[in-house]
Parts: C-alpha cells; structure tokens; sequence
C-alpha cells in the first residue's frame, strides 16, 4: 500500500498538532511544519518530520516543497493552518498590522497552494484543505481584519475548486467556531498593540469577555476528525463548519439577513 504523504503548516499547536497527530496514526507521513522547532521536534516519529518555516517566506515554501518531492516524491495532502488573528477596531488597526494579517493568513496559504499545484496535477489526485474560519462567512466588530482574511481565503477556495476538479484535485474549506487552542491568548497580546480612544472601550471589554470563554470551547481534535473525514470520504464537503454553534451562526446569518443580524451581534456584545 502506498503510504500518502500530508503537509500541514502551523503544526506546532493547536488545529495543526492535532491533524498532524491525528494524520500520523492514520498513516499518513506528515510534514510537519511551525516556527517553533522545540515544539515539532517533540512530535517527530517515523511518520512524522518537523520542517521551520515562516509561510511568508516564498523561498523557503519553494524549497520545503522541493524537499517532500525528492524524498517521497507525492504530495497527497496539503493543510493550510498558520494563521493568527488581529483584533482591533477598523479605525485603529494599522495599516503595517492589516498588510501582515493578509499577508499571513492569505498569502501564505496561497504560496503553499501555488507550489504543490504542479505535482498534484501530475498525480491528478490531491487534497487542499484550507482552514477558515466562521468569520469567513459572517463577521463580528472588533474582528474586522482577521474575517477579511478568511473571507478571502473563502473565495480563493471556490475558485481554486472549480480550476483543479478536472485533475483529481479536492479543495476543502473547514471553518471552526471557537476551538480551546492558544489562539486567544495571542489574540489578546496583539489586541494590547492597538491604541484604542475611549470610545471603543466597550468594544474592547466585549472581545475580551467573548474570547474568554475560549477554555470552555471544544478542544482542536473535532477539526482534525473533520479533516481526516475530508482527504478520506469519497464525496469529501465543500465547506464543513463548526462545532454545532458555528452551523447556527451561519445559518441565522441567512435567516436574518444583514441588518437584523447586524443588530442581534450588537445586542449580544453589548456594544
């Protein structure tokens, strides 16, 4: 049996430790790949290898994919994952912040997608999986630059889709809720950043006390499952939200329409 072969990026914690861990007991060999060498090499094992790498560095996605191909010589899995959120209102955000959250969150996972593309489509068989979020459907104050992210990783995916369905190619679009990570805490410090007036105030009490409830939230392993059902199904989804709330969210969204959802977000946070 061949034995497929998975990158996963951000793999140090979190969404990535969890579907590399998950992959790996699946046998699958998974590259493993973070900016925290000392955590990916607690992980390495005869499935799994731990590569450093910034996703904003092209060269290095370049030479880290090169590396894959000459020693395994497939790429079956590609899991987009690093990422980082920064909260803030629109007014205040800077412009120097706003550049590094695309620059992160979009084109680093367009960079991973520009460079395993050729080998998938001489296999013509392969799997992206893009890690959203529910703000890429529907967004929240305070949350603006990180949701314009995700909403454009949304759009490069369904476009992305309808290109490469013909060569074997499935884009999978997986968009967690709230997930017990430490994302939060590095939300917090980023947030921390923002010179914020008093005006805001309550908008930043808000994102302080919703993202708090972060420990209370179900752990990363539910997304791992929910990759592992997408590189393995037949029919894998298009788009997969959650947990439950997540699908609830997107679903009022609809039901609603803008502005009375724009009003029951308001009301909710209090703001």
């Amino acid at each position: 049996m061949i034995q497929r072969v998975a990158l996963v990026t951000g793999a140090s914690s979190g969404i990535g430790k969890a579907t590399t861990e998950l992959l790996a007991r699946n046998n699958y060999y998974v590259f493993a790949m973070g900016r925290r060498m000392e955590r990916l090499e607690k992980m390495r094992s005869d499935r799994i290898e731990p590569i450093y790498l910034d996703v904003t560095d092209a060269e290095a996605i370049q030479a880290s994919v090169d590396h894959i191909i000459s020693t395994k010589g497939r790429i079956d899995v590609l899991v987009n994952n690093a990422g980082f959120g920064q909260l803030g209102a629109i007014e205040c955000v800077s412009m120097e912040a706003a550049h590094k959250q695309f620059e992160v969150n979009v084109f680093g996972y367009a960079r991973f997608m520009q460079a395993v593309l050729p080998y998938m489509r001489e296999q013509r068989l392969g799997n992206i999986i893009n890690i959203s979020s529910i703000l890429g459907k529907i967004t929240i104050p305070g949350f603006g630059w990180y949701a314009a992210s995700k909403h454009a990783i949304e759009a490069l995916s369904e476009a992305l889709r309808g290109e490469v369905l013909e060569f074997g190619i499935n884009v999978v679009v997986i968009a967690p809720g709230l997930i017990k990570t430490e994302f939060a805490t590095k939300e917090f410090e980023l947030l921390d950043t923002v010179a914020h007036p008093p005006v805001y105030q309550k908008l930043i009490t808000s994102l302080r006390q919703l993202l708090a409830s972060e420990p209370k939230a179900p752990g990363p392993e539910i997304i791992a499952k929910a990759v592992l059902h997408a590189i393995t199904t037949s029919v894998p989804p298009v788009r997969h939200a959650l947990p439950a709330d997540s699908k609830i969210a997107v679903i009022a969204r609809w039901m609603l329409g803008d502005r009375i959802f724009a009003w029951a977000v308001r009301y909710k946070m209090r703001i």
